[in-house]
């Protein structure tokens, strides 16, 4: 039986031998996953100061957003910005979507989420009509909070 490595990074299984680790963890797309990973724990203020001194991205510079974001190898300060006078956090609270960290090819598919169904409560037949309030289904509309007095 092959035993299997699991890459956490990656989300992904291979053969666990020194040849087909080695040729995984030097890879490409290992090593832009383990980036990300580490990235996303650092404060973003920090990245687009280290990315200022990159060279511009041209998509960018052209069109004025970068699908990449904070993610990509290119700058996306306009020339003339300087951080040591001007504030990296004012300047992400005025481009927001510099913050999205998007990488298409590592994006897991999200699962759609599932319509709420409304369960419609019914009394079995043959119990008593004068139930206690605990045991009394909730009505549809839902119960009245107004009143209520507030705890804690």
């Amino acid at each position: 039986m092959v035993r299997k490595y699991y890459c956490d990074y990656c989300d992904r299984s291979f053969p666990d031998n020194a040849e087909a680790r080695r040729k995984h963890l030097d890879g490409a797309q290992h090593q832009t996953a383990v980036k990300l990973h580490y990235d996303s724990y650092r404060n973003p203020a920090e990245i687009l100061v280290e990315n200022a001194r990159h060279p511009p991205c041209r998509k960018f510079l052209e069109t004025g957003h970068c699908q990449f974001g904070l993610s990509c190898r290119y700058s996306h300060v306009p020339p003339g910005i300087d951080f040591s006078v001007f504030d990296p956090n004012l300047y992400l609270s005025q481009n927001p979507y510099l913050l999205m960290q998007q990488q298409p090819q590592l994006q897991k598919p999200r699962p759609q989420p599932q319509q709420l169904q409304l369960t419609r409560y019914k009394l079995p037949p043959g119990l008593p009509k004068d139930l206690p309030p605990s045991l009394r289904p909730p009505p549809p509309s839902g119960y009245d909070f107004s009143n209520a007095p507030q705890w804690g």
